[in-house]
């Protein structure tokens, strides 16, 4: 009965469309073996297992065998949807390899794998190029491709590329693509601002000889787009022209909000009398003024969670020329170094926003000041140090 087995088999072929056959035929060969006989497999009959390469997904976790049988090893568990390369087959068992351990998983809780679509490369002819049915220089030709075109290469056989264009799809002769030059997406041009230090006119040229847009303020922050002569050609708020580029500066400069002794009137208000351009009262949301027991003309004011609670402040602009020495006299006189552990000074210099959303610097207690403040501190619940009483 074996003799005519390995007969029919080889009357009826090789190969992966046999493979099932000899598989079913061979299983029955074993069940007619008497007891105790090994099973007849396919080395057994003198033909070598047909290898296959197939692609499968596990639809559960599953284990991975030692053989072909429940009863076999478990060699390790192989997770859900996990893709597996099947390189053989006899019955209802597929073999493969995972994590470097090959056996045998049952074929019930395998799927096929989604197919794949190949990456397409891009390519530029180099000369008017056929598009052939075939990849063979005897093939119809289906069309010309201009020479400088743009095409997606979607697989490659020896000398040839396949590819479509213009709804036909075919081969081309590979030595007459180039590779697309990788290029980047332009970069947008950083935007570069200045900022006016004085009222200043906007004008239609780079001359004072043009004629004046109007008067840019002091301290708007504009748009640089680009210089000629000592001018510099701006976006602002009163339009697009020039400025004489004396008149800005690279770095914006903060005015100083200022609430207790330097305001103006007070004690110390000699630091800035004569060094500011502009001077005008605002107020800083999110913040109370503390005066210290005992020493009510000593304010601070401190951060709260509490947005409505406000502090009545001068927002001082200062001279351009006299800013650096006006911010040290300041610093001095508020003992404020930046150098120093922050928490232990009385006041910190830090940038602050008002109502009018403009930024400012501002000396705001410390943290151990302001936690001793909010337990035994006056509060000042008008938040203006001039009706602090």
């Amino acid at each position: 009965m074996i003799t005519a087995l390995v007969l029919a088999i080889f009357v009826t072929g090789s190969g992966a469309g046999v493979h099932g056959v000899v598989d079913a035929q061979a299983a029955e060969v074993s069940r007619t073996l008497p007891p105790g006989s090994a099973p007849v497999t396919l080395a057994a009959l003198g033909i070598g297992a047909t290898t296959v390469k197939l692609t499968k997904v596990t639809t559960n976790n599953l284990n991975l065998r030692s053989g072909r049988s429940t009863s076999s090893a478990v060699i390790l568990t192989i997770p859900q949807n996990t893709k597996l390369s099947i390189t053989e087959v006899i019955d209802d068992w597929s073999k493969t390899t995972h994590k470097n351990k090959s056996g045998w998983l049952s074929s019930a809780y395998l799927k096929n794998a989604p197919a794949t679509t190949p990456t397409a490369v891009k390519k530029i002819t180099t000369n008017n190029l056929n598009l052939r049915q075939a990849k063979s220089t005897s093939s119809k030709i289906l069309l010309s491709i201009p020479k400088g075109t743009t095409i997606s290469v979607t697989s490659t056989s020896g000398t040839w590329s396949k590819t479509s264009y213009k709804s036909q799809s075919g081969w081309v002769a590979s030595a007459y693509l180039k590779n697309v030059t990788g290029s980047k997406p332009p970069t947008k041009p950083s935007v570069s601002y200045r900022w006016t230090t004085a009222n200043v006119n906007v004008r239609k040229g780079n001359s004072t000889q043009y004629a004046s847009l109007g008067v840019v303020p002091f301290n708007e922050r504009v748009t640089y787009i680009s210089g000629s002569s000592g001018w510099s050609k701006v976006k602002t708020s009163k339009g697009t022209g020039w400025i004489s580029s004396k008149y800005l500066k690279t770095k914006e400069q903060y005015a100083v909000s200022v609430y207790g002794t330097l305001r103006k009137g007070q004690s110390a208000y000699y630091l800035l009398r004569g060094r500011t351009v502009k001077e005008s009262t605002t107020k800083l949301s999110a913040f109370n003024m503390y005066l210290k027991p005992n020493q009510t003309w000593w304010s601070f004011i401190v951060p709260t969670t509490t947005k409505s609670r406000t502090v009545v402040v001068e927002r001082m602009d200062i001279k351009p020329e006299s800013y650096k020495s006006a911010l040290a006299s300041l610093d001095k006189w508020e003992r404020y170094d930046a150098n120093k552990p922050l928490a232990d000074q009385n006041y910190n210099r830090k940038i602050v926003t008002d109502i009018n959303g403009r930024k400012s610097w501002a000396y705001l207690g410390g943290s151990k000041i302001s936690k001793y403040l909010t337990q035994n501190g006056i509060r000042v619940n008008s938040g203006d140090y001039l009706k602090r009483y």
